[in-house]
């Protein structure tokens, strides 16, 4: 069963700063930014700046099950929010999707966002201006996504997780590896000496 995103997840825009975002050490809130993120997007928490928002901010407050999208720039994904976060805001260049039912999983969501399928759909409605790709709001909206039932969706997800850990794995193998073989050919080169 297929459903507009907007049939199963509320969406706003991240927190528009009006200046440019300057990190004080007493900040009011911590920010998520586009570099607070590794290139597996996965939050790195430990090193959010804090600054001053100095308006009401509750409704743009980020919490766990929240997703966040990068809605501009050539490369667009999704990320959930899997930890408890407090007084933490988002840039607006990230969708705020929250989800309306325990229907679906938000690592789901984000999964699928981030899927080819749906990333051509968002390639599609992208405007390209003079600066970089932007996905319209609007358009986001009626991204259609298939919804399995909540077993189906945790099966996706720890598979995912799987093989994400493996592709870690793996690259850690090969570079330990390639230690390895520069060691010993360091090694025979003072051999012959």
């Amino acid at each position: 069963m297929k459903k507009k995103l907007t049939e199963i997840a509320d969406i706003q825009l991240g927190y528009q700063f009006r200046k440019k975002i300057e990190p004080v050490d007493n900040g009011t809130h911590r920010v998520i930014q586009i570099r607070d993120f590794d290139e597996d997007h996965i939050l790195n928490r430990e090193n959010l700046s804090r600054v001053h928002i100095d308006k009401p901010a509750e409704k743009f407050l980020i919490r766990k099950g929240d997703l966040l999208f990068l809605s501009r720039g050539n490369r667009n994904w999704a990320a959930p929010i899997v930890n408890p976060i407090e007084r933490t805001v988002a840039v607006s260049h990230f969708f705020v999707i929250r989800s309306k039912s325990q229907a679906v999983l938000p690592e789901y969501l984000a999964w699928y966002i981030n899927q080819s399928s749906a990333q051509e759909y968002l390639h599609n409605i992208a405007r390209r201006g003079t600066h970089m790709p932007l996905i319209p709001l609007s358009a986001f909206c009626g991204l259609p996504v298939a919804l399995p039932n909540i077993e189906t969706q945790r099966k996706i997800v720890e598979l995912s997780k799987l093989s994400e850990r493996e592709k870690r794995l793996l690259s850690y193998l090969q570079e330990k590896r390639s230690q390895l073989i520069n060691a010993i050919c360091l090694k025979a080169t003072n051999k012959e000496k």
